[in-house]
């Protein structure tokens, strides 16, 4: 049996290294030559991407858009009929890896960036309630997108005025399979952090209030080999009103984010660098119920967030090749042609997000502590990755055509999750909580959480 194990760890690792190999291989430039350089890139044309070019100054033929003619001028180039020119397969046939990250990731960051703005102002606003009315100890919970993290505020220091802050972190991953570049994929993964603080006033059953929100996003992009980092600052106000049974909030922020991407030029395998900017609006609405029977309360809620991302256009700067020759040609020589390349311009783009959401708790009030379960079904709106358009197509020379991942869409999903609220005193209040988003496309996301609440 311990054979049997030790050779299955064996055969498995084995796998594991061929499999790494393998993407290494496919990943690596074939000529070490910029998929945009001046003289040689794809940018040039068709003829460029079907043929290859080799110095040679003992050649006598001249170049044509066909190909190679008899005795001319330019007698410096021997044209080889090739399936593939110095730019390389991988060049030819990326189109996720060819792609910044900005048209790939961003949707994804503007939904995580208004769940945590929401979640923590929600959290805010089901605090302040439960501390002017013991009763609502129950129904004091956020079951909100906010993925986790641990909040402080306090009530009713001057004239119902309260302060709060508020901190999450949350880690997300896309999922789609990622074999090679020449295989599309939105394949990435990484961590977002955000922190909001907030000053507040009550007005009998009405409370008023402002937050700033800060939101910072890591991600590694394994569908570019390169990296994603985005930071959001927002500010806005939000408004509550609250019944014996209903409980109604808005909010409404701006904002402005700093955008850095980086991935790998296909060719020389040098790193493209890429920095914007983007302006922010949000938005959000929640109304939600409270029937109570003797210890147990059901809350039924509809919420609805938007958020919009308008991403300004930017270059791409891609790094000069450092070598001038492929083999045992000269690709360039002195006098005619370039190791300088062409930077990338990226568009501007405007990302939307918008999800209604539909809601139930279940809880218990046991006085000093309250557990409680609930269930969440989103119906999400993203704008969806964009791909750049590939050079050449997705085939292999006698093979069928290669297993391309569309963009990922994401159009529902649905939060499960559940804690615990405990009342240690009058002054101190406090919970846990953990849950899960399940039936997202290529997604993965779990969160836990807590939050204290201090109390004057």
């Amino acid at each position: 049996m311990k054979l049997k194990r030790f050779l299955t760890v064996a055969i498995v690792a084995v796998m594991s290294l061929g499999m790494f190999s393998l993407n290494v291989a496919n990943a690596a430039g074939t000529y070490k030559i910029s998929c945009k350089n001046d003289a040689y890139g794809m940018q040039l044309g068709s003829d460029y991407t079907q043929r290859a070019y080799v110095y040679d100054a003992s050649d006598s033929r001249a170049i044509t858009s066909s190909g190679v003619s008899g005795v001319g001028t330019n007698n410096s180039y021997l044209i080889t009929e090739y399936d593939q020119a110095y730019v390389g397969n991988d060049c030819l046939y990326a189109g996720s890896a060819d792609t910044n990250g900005t048209a790939v990731v961003a949707g994804d960051v503007a939904r995580l960036a208004i769940n945590a703005i929401v979640g923590a102002v929600n959290n805010r606003i089901d605090m302040a309630y439960a501390a002017q009315n013991s009763g609502a100890s129950a129904t004091g919970v956020s079951f909100s997108t906010q993925a986790d993290g641990v909040s402080m505020s306090a009530n009713n220091i001057i004239s119902g005025i309260g302060f709060w802050a508020d901190y999450g972190s949350t880690e997300v991953k896309n999922t789609q399979k990622f074999t090679n570049v020449r295989v599309d994929s939105n394949k990435y993964d990484g961590d977002a952090t955000a922190y909001s603080v907030g000053v507040d006033k009550s007005f009998g059953k009405a409370l008023v209030g402002v937050v700033i929100s800060s939101i910072d996003t890591n991600f590694t992009t394994t569908f570019n080999d390169g990296t994603y980092k985005q930071k959001i600052d927002t500010y806005g106000i939000y408004l509550a009103y609250r019944t014996n049974i209903l409980q109604i909030d808005l909010g409404y922020g701006l904002g402005d984010s700093d955008i850095d991407t980086t991935r790998r030029d296909l060719g020389n395998d040098l790193v493209i660098v890429g920095k914007t900017t983007a302006d922010i609006d949000y938005g959000n609405a929640r109304i939600s119920a409270n029937y109570s029977r003797g210890r147990f309360s059901i809350v039924p809620s509809v919420s609805y967030r938007t958020m919009n991302m308008d991403i300004k256009a930017f270059t791409d700067d891609r790094k000069n090749d450092t070598s001038a020759s492929v083999g045992d040609g000269l690709l360039f020589s002195s006098g005619n042609s370039t190791l300088t390349v062409t930077d990338d311009s990226i568009s501007a783009r405007r990302i939307e997000t918008e999800t209604m959401a539909f809601g139930i708790n279940l809880s218990a009030n046991y006085e000093k502590v309250v557990p409680y379960l609930g269930v969440q079904y989103e119906s999400e709106s993203t704008t969806s990755a964009a791909y750049k358009v590939e050079a050449g197509t997705d085939e292999l020379k006698g093979t069928t055509a290669d297993p391309d991942k569309a963009a990922s869409s994401y159009n529902s999903s649905i939060k499960v999750g559940g804690g615990i609220n405990f009342n240690l005193n009058s002054y101190i209040k406090g919970g846990l909580r953990v849950g899960k988003v399940i039936a997202r496309d290529d997604w993965e996301e779990t969160y836990w959480g807590g939050n204290i609440k201090i109390g004057f």
